[in-house]
């Protein structure tokens, strides 16, 4: 390692971090600081110590990092260690995590000070998280923990500066033993994106590659291998031909399968024959082979995805090959890969049962190698320089992706980068036809070509019902469709099949067009530069004047609308507090009155944009045959951004001519981004309808699935609000096959009436505090709202603090899946949730013993689909409470509990705080949904008596 640091200039480097108060180094100060000195490769040295600060010190601050204002009071500012500090650094390269943060305090410092204006200008920098970014671009995250952890390295006191800094040195020197395997072409190509930038990393990526040209070790290098297993998107290809057709299979073939003697006992060691997964595997089956529909609702623990999947590739190998194909659908991506990763490999393995599967996404998924290796040439035209380090994650990525698939690659965030991501994604013109024909139809049409030989494609909700409202272009003809997580079909219905426009979309494809930053590049230049070649195009000259002054003007009409919408709105927002404002409308001009010309003046230069490229292409349609080699690509582009602007303009037109009582209307505003925040959309009304036409009607048999699918013991509301109701409903199965937990001995469900004299976030505050601190349990607590979550997170941190009970919260410390994580990790933590947290939470074992829910989550009357579909009930003279919100509710309820119970050895209670379980009368419906009795308490040592009882049985 010696060696190898000296050739790229490392014998000595210092990695250092800070612990500051907050973010921002004009407001914020250092309360901790820490750098060490690694001499070829070993910690040789260190200089740590505390800061007194002018900031008072959050409690957030002290729950990440330890430090408390007790531990600061005389320790002398971070001012004054700054020359210790500076002479410390020397001119030794600097190395950090995320060091334009750490550095830029430092400056800050710095400038204050005439004689330390230009320190560490000579310091050449690193930073492990770009590094980690790139070479472990696999990580679900890159902070400093989780690679920490990836690299074998103790996260012990985290988030204190000495471990931060000494694991951020050893991380450093794994990752110089992962750039140094590239070959000198990937180094090369690194160079090319970062010239010119100021990437903390150029000085290692160019020192990598002197090395490789002065050793000659200039031929290809084998792809290094890395931590990370590329998943394949095709499954079963590899073993011949799967659709030859099989003999009878029926209901005995089923038993085969699932009895208790059956197949399935064989192959899995602790197998327990369910009779709810039996069932519901002959449902599936019998929908099947008798072409009718099937809703199935199948409690936890049931094994769903093995009772569909099974009797799914029976059926298909049953059949003759023209008619045979069935599509999964699921809508978290988490069970779409256990669909595919787990469930078909162990049935195609170890069940022996041979077929075709892949795994289908959306277009805009998959990169596209062609336009990849256009922007690779162009970089400097294409990316600002701002953005290009932001590439380099991709191009270690290709060196191993086998699917293309950029949801593989976490060091590159495809919705953060979306400039770059629209760039080099699969569109319409170039993965299935000759344009890519030097890279065997790049990623998209491998996949789509093995596609058309599946006997199962799984898919996503998104896709399934993208392609099903673009009239069925992606997913080829198929006749079973099985839908699982079905009680969120609805609601993803009114997602994927409504139209929306706002000003970030239109500057897509006027980017794409012409843009003038970081330099002028765009179609349009393209078409300038193939015209120099081909002298009987300068006709088109004066077409690309005309267009590029009129995106110009189209681009201010854009805005000066968008930002006219947003000034109407400024009362309302501040009305709502600084929180984004959703408002419903039915006509435009009534809603906004003073909107006059705007409109009309968008409308006209949007129409005035289209039909000058139409010109444009139309004109170089009559040099067709004469077309020099690139202007076939570059009319692909054209076309598809005429059709994108010709989508956006019927869109518009339908939001302002309005009045449409088939179609649902609203508005969205954010504070504090002006025009670029602001959206309109309209979706269907009756999404039943567009339910039905579009993604059931004319299916050989189509089975809706999930946990929670019932109201009471009625499946009539799945059954009207997914669109079944308009089959012959005899042809549609409707059944609960339950659970195979032991409910009463695994669960108790517990009302509390808590004292009517405390407020809502107080009582419930109270409650939190003495239940954490007298069970050392692990407890979800489940809000309706953010706002209600932070009233009780601020009433209980000081008190979780003291008692060392670790406090987790929704919005504070990280995502969804990083929350989860630690959860799961920290024994008899606290974890306060809102939505998202409600379904699709699966903690097994004791690290979720207690489940809170502190109010049944009824639907927000404001939100505009809600507010139409109550609309649309009261004027058919129905009652909407009842027919709707109460429906809603307890779908979501149940899937609240469903948080609790995730194995058949799983124990644990479910708290509820919202008392009209017990006062209303509606409150029979929630009861009928809880699979245990519910208990009703009043007093807080009753119920801590309660729980002590059930958890010591």
């Amino acid at each position: 390692m010696a060696d190898l640091l000296k050739e790229l200039h490392l014998s000595k480097f210092i990695a250092f971090d800070l612990e500051t108060t907050g973010l921002d180094p004009s407001k914020d100060t250092v309360i901790e600081f820490s750098a060490i000195l690694f001499e070829n490769g070993k910690a040789t040295k260190t200089l740590s110590f505390l800061c007194n600060s002018r900031v008072s010190i959050s409690s957030e601050i002290t729950d990440l990092t330890g430090i408390t204002p007790e531990m600061l009071k005389g320790k002398p500012l971070f001012e004054e260690r700054l020359p210790e500090v500076i002479d410390f650094f020397d001119e030794i390269p600097l190395v950090a995590h995320n060091i334009k943060f750490d550095l830029g305090f430092l400056k800050h410092y710095c400038r204050r000070h005439k004689d330390f204006k230009k320190a560490f200008s000579r310091n050449q920098i690193y930073d492990t998280l770009m590094l980690s970014q790139a070479f472990y671009f696999y990580l679900h995250n890159h902070r400093l923990g989780t690679v920490s952890e990836y690299c074998g390295l103790s996260s012990e006191n985290a988030h204190r500066a000495e471990t931060d800094a000494y694991n951020t040195g050893r991380i450093f020197l794994q990752l110089i033993s992962e750039v140094v395997k590239y070959d000198l072409e990937t180094l090369q190509t690194i160079n090319a994106v970062l010239k010119d930038t100021d990437d903390p990393n150029k000085w290692l990526y160019h020192n990598a590659a002197q090395r490789l040209v002065l050793s000659k070790s200039l031929g290809e290098k084998p792809v290094p291998k890395v931590d990370w297993n590329p998943p394949l998107n095709l499954y079963g290809f590899s073993v011949g031909s799967s659709r030859e057709k099989w003999g009878p299979v029926n209901y005995s073939t089923i038993k085969q399968y699932f009895g208790e003697k059956g197949i399935l006992s064989g192959i899995l060691d602790h197998f327990e024959s369910r009779k709810q997964q039996l069932q519901m595997a002959e449902y599936v089956w019998e929908s099947l082979d008798e072409g009718k529909s099937a809703v199935i609702e199948a409690g936890t623990g049931v094994g769903k995805t093995l009772a569909y999947l099974i009797p799914a590739i029976l059926w298909q190998k049953s059949q003759t090959p023209d008619h045979s194909r069935v599509v999964i659908a699921s809508n978290t991506k988490t069970l779409q890969e256990q669909i595919f990763f787990k469930e078909i490999p162990f049935i195609c393995d170890k069940v022996k049962l041979p077929f075709k599967a892949v795994l289908l996404k959306g277009r805009s998924n998959y990169i596209c190698l062609t336009r990849w290796n256009r922007l690779l040439a162009d970089i400097g035209n294409r990316v600002h320089i701002s953005n290009r380090s932001a590439v380099i994650p991709i191009i270690i990525w290709l060196k191993h992706t086998k699917t293309g698939d950029i949801s593989e690659n976490n060091g590159f965030r495809s919705s953060q980068y979306y400039s770059i991501w629209n760039e080099i994604c699969s569109e319409p013109g170039y993965c299935t036809t000759s344009v890519c024909q030097k890279y065997d139809g790049c990623y998209l049409g491998k996949v789509r070509f093995y596609t058309n030989s599946a006997d199962i494609i799984v898919v996503n909700h998104s896709l399934l019902l993208s392609d099903a409202a673009a009239n069925n272009t992606v997913i080829p003809e198929y006749e079973g469709l099985i839908i699982d997580e079905a009680h969120n079909l609805e609601s993803n219905s009114y997602n994927y099949f409504s139209a929306k426009i706002n000003i970030a979309i239109l500057s897509t494809y006027l980017k794409t067009l012409f843009n003038t930053k970081p330099v002028e590049h765009g179609l349009l230049v393209d078409v300038q530069q193939l015209m120099s070649q081909f002298k009987k195009l300068a006709k088109v000259e004066s077409d690309i004047i005309r267009l590029k002054d009129q995106i110009s003007d189209l681009r201010i009409a854009a805005e000066t609308f968008f930002k006219a919408v947003f000034q109407h709105s400024a009362s309302r927002l501040t009305k709502n507090r600084g929180y984004s404002l959703k408002r419903r409308f039915k006509i435009f001009s009534a809603e906004f009155p003073d909107l006059k010309t705007e409109p009309q003046t968008f409308l006209y230069e949007l129409s005035n944009t289209i039909e000058i490229v139409k010109s444009l292409v139309g004109k170089i349609d009559e040099q067709v045959k004469e077309l020099p080699t690139g202007f076939d690509e570059l009319r692909i582009r054209l076309v598809n951004v005429i059709e994108g602007l010709e989508e956006y303009l019927k869109t518009f037109r339908t939001i302002l001519s309005g009045n449409d009582e088939s179609l649902i209307f609203w508005y969205e505003v954010h504070p504090n981004i002006y025009e670029s925040g602001v959206e309109f959309a309209f979706t269907p009304l009756d999404i039943s309808e567009t339910l039905y036409e579009k993604v059931l009607k004319d299916r050989h048999s189509t089975i809706l699935t999930s946990a929670t699918m019932r109201i009471g013991d009625s499946f009539e509301y799945i059954l009207n609000r997914a669109g079944l109701a308009r089959m012959d409903m005899e042809n549609v199965h409707s059944v609960a096959v339950g659970s195979p937990f032991n409910y009463p001995r695994q669960m108790r469900f517990i009302t509390y009436h808590r004292p009517p004299e405390k407020g809502d976030s107080e009582s419930i505050g109270d409650l939190l505090i003495n239940i954490a601190g007298n069970f050392n349990k692990g407890i979800l607590v489940l809000f309706t709202s953010y706002s209600a979550l932070s009233a009780v997170r601020r009433r209980i941190k000081n008190e979780f603090q003291k008692a060392g009970i670790t406090l987790l919260a929704q919005g504070v410390g990280g995502s969804r899946t990083s929350l989860l994580d630690c959860f799961r990790k920290e024994k008899a933590s606290v974890l306060l949730g809102t939505s998202s947290f409600w379904e699709g939470v699966d903690v097994v074992g004791d690290a979720l013993e207690i489940l809170i829910i502190t109010k049944m989550p009824f639907p927000v009357p404001s939100e505009p689909i809600i507010e139409a579909n109550v609309e649309k009930i009261r004027k058919s003279g129905g009652n909407p409470f009842n027919e709707y919100y109460i429906p809603e509710s307890v779908l979501k309820f149940r899937q609240g509990i469903g948080r609790l119970i995730r194995s058949n050895t799983d124990r644990g209670v479910v708290i509820n705080l919202d008392q009209r379980i017990d006062t209303k009368s509606y409150g029979r419906f929630f009861k009928a949904s809880v699979p245990v009795k519910p208990i009703s308490i009043r007093t807080l040592e009753s119920l801590k008596r309660e729980m002590e009882l059930f958890f010591n049985e």
